[in-house]
C-alpha cells in the first residue's frame, strides 16, 4: 500500500514563463481571418478534404489516454489518408505546454482534446481556440451539457467521465453492500468502511467535481460534515485513480469514490465490481477544439468534423467507455446492460458555482485536502 498525500494541483491561471521551445513547430497559420469558419465556408466538404490532404499531417495534443485516442485517430487516417502526429498528457500538462507555445509565438497544435472546463474558458477568453460550426453542430446540447459557459460552437463535448462510488463485491461484505446500494455517499462516511478506502487526488477534473458536487451542490444533505466522516474513516490517499481500480479489483481496498470509466473494461472482463451514481453526480467533459492559430488549418478543421460527427463522436466514446453527449447517443456498452447498472443524472454545475470562481476554488480544494489528511 503507498499512501499518499493529495497534490494541491489547481486548475486556475497557467504562468508560463518566456522559455520557448527552439526549433519545434510553426508559427502556423497567419491570416486567421480568412480560414473557413464551417465546412461551407470552404466551399463544401469535399473542397475541405481536398485542401487538408494537401497540408498531409494534422497535429493532435490530447489527454484521452494513448491507447484509446491511438485507436480513435487511426479511424481517420484510414478514411482520408492523412497521419495524425498525436502528443498526449494529462489535462492540465498539457494546457501548459499548449499556453507555453501559444504565448511565444510556437503554434504545434492543431487540435486540443482535454476535460476540464475552467482551462477551456482560459484559452477562450485568451483568443486562443476558435469559434467553429460543424456540419453536426446542432446534435450537441451545448445548454444542457455545458451550461453558462459560453464555449458553443468552441470546444465540443465528446464523451464523459462520471463520478462514482465503485466497490469489490468479493470483499464487502453483505452489510457494506447494503449500506453502499441504499445511499454510497453516505456509506464513505460510515464507520463500517473505516481503513478499508481509497481515495484519488483532488487535482483530477473528476474528483474535484465530485467533492464539489457532494459538499457545495448537496450541502443541505452531505456538506463538509459527511467529509469529516470519511477523514474519520482513515482513508489511503493517492496522486491518481488508475493505481485505485487496479487495487480495487485485486480486493487490496472495499471501495472508493472515483471515475466510471476506469472500471467498465475490468467489469467488461468479469471484475467483482460494481458502482452506483449519486445522484445528482458530477461528470468531467472531455471536449475537442480549434486552436485559432495552427499549422495545418484545413487538416483541422476536418478533423474537428470528423471528431464531431456521429461516427467520431461515438468511436470515441466507445474507445473511453464513457457516456456519449450527442443527441440521439444510444448507450451500447456492455456495463449499461448488468442489472445493478442505472442511468446517471449529472450535475454539470461545477465551472460556473459563485463557490468555485478564481481563488475560492484552490481554498476549496485545500480545504478538501487538510480535512481529509486531518
Amino acid at each position: 500500500m503507498i499512501d499518499m498525500k493529495f497534490r494541491n494541483l489547481l486548475v486556475g491561471p497557467v504562468v508560463v514563463g518566456s522559455l520557448l521551445l527552439a526549433g519545434c513547430g510553426s508559427s502556423g497559420s497567419e491570416n486567421t481571418e480568412d480560414l473557413p469558419t464551417s465546412a461551407a465556408d470552404a466551399g463544401g466538404l469535399d473542397e475541405l478534404v481536398k485542401k487538408a490532404k494537401e497540408e498531409g499531417e494534422v497535429s493532435l495534443y490530447a489527454a484521452t489516454t494513448e491507447k484509446s485516442t491511438s485507436a480513435w485517430v487511426q479511424h481517420f487516417e484510414d478514411k482520408y489518408g492523412i497521419p495524425v502526429k498525436l502528443y498526449r498528457d494529462g489535462s492540465t500538462t498539457l494546457y501548459q505546454k499548449w499556453a507555453q507555445e501559444v504565448q511565444g509565438g510556437v503554434n504545434n497544435a492543431d487540435i486540443v482534446v482535454q476535460n476540464v472546463q475552467q482551462l477551456w474558458q482560459d484559452a477562450a477568453d485568451k483568443g486562443w481556440v476558435t469559434d467553429y460550426r460543424t456540419e453536426n453542430y446542432d446534435a450537441f446540447d451545448f445548454d444542457e451539457v455545458l451550461p453558462d459557459s459560453g464555449l458553443a460552437g468552441i470546444a465540443y463535448p465528446m464523451h464523459q467521465s462520471i463520478g462514482a462510488v465503485a466497490w469489490n463485491t468479493e470483499r464487502a461484505t453483505p452489510e457494506q453492500q447494503k449500506l453502499l446500494n441504499e445511499d454510497p455517499v453516505a456509506a464513505l462516511a460510515h464507520p463500517a468502511f473505516k481503513g478499508q478506502i481509497a481515495l484519488g487526488d483532488t487535482g483530477g477534473a473528476t474528483t474535484a467535481g465530485n467533492y464539489a458536487n457532494i459538499i457545495l451542490n448537496q450541502a443541505d444533505e452531505y456538506g463538509w460534515d459527511w467529509l469529516q466522516g470519511v477523514a474519520d474513516n482513515d482513508p489511503a490517499l493517492f496522486e491518481s485513480q488508475i493505481p485505485i481500480a487496479e487495487q480495487l479489483v485485486k480486493g487490496e481496498y472495499t471501495v472508493t469514490f472515483g471515475t466510471d470509466t476506469l472500471y467498465n473494461d475490468y467489469i467488461a472482463k468479469g471484475a467483482p465490481i460494481e458502482y452506483k451514481y449519486p445522484d445528482p453526480t458530477s461528470a468531467a467533459i472531455w471536449m475537442v477544439g480549434l486552436p485559432t492559430q495552427t499549422p495545418h488549418p484545413y487538416a483541422a478543421r476536418l478533423f474537428m468534423e470528423w471528431a464531431t460527427s456521429d461516427e467520431g463522436h461515438d468511436l470515441m466514446a466507445e474507445l473511453g467507455t464513457g457516456t456519449g453527449t450527442r443527441t440521439g447517443w444510444v448507450d451500447e456498452r456492455e456495463v449499461a446492460q448488468e442489472p445493478w447498472y442505472a442511468k446517471p443524472v449529472v450535475w454539470y454545475g461545477m465551472a460556473t458555482d459563485p463557490e468555485l470562481q478564481g481563488d475560492k476554488f484552490g481554498d476549496f480544494v485545500s480545504r478538501v485536502n487538510e480535512t481529509l489528511n486531518s
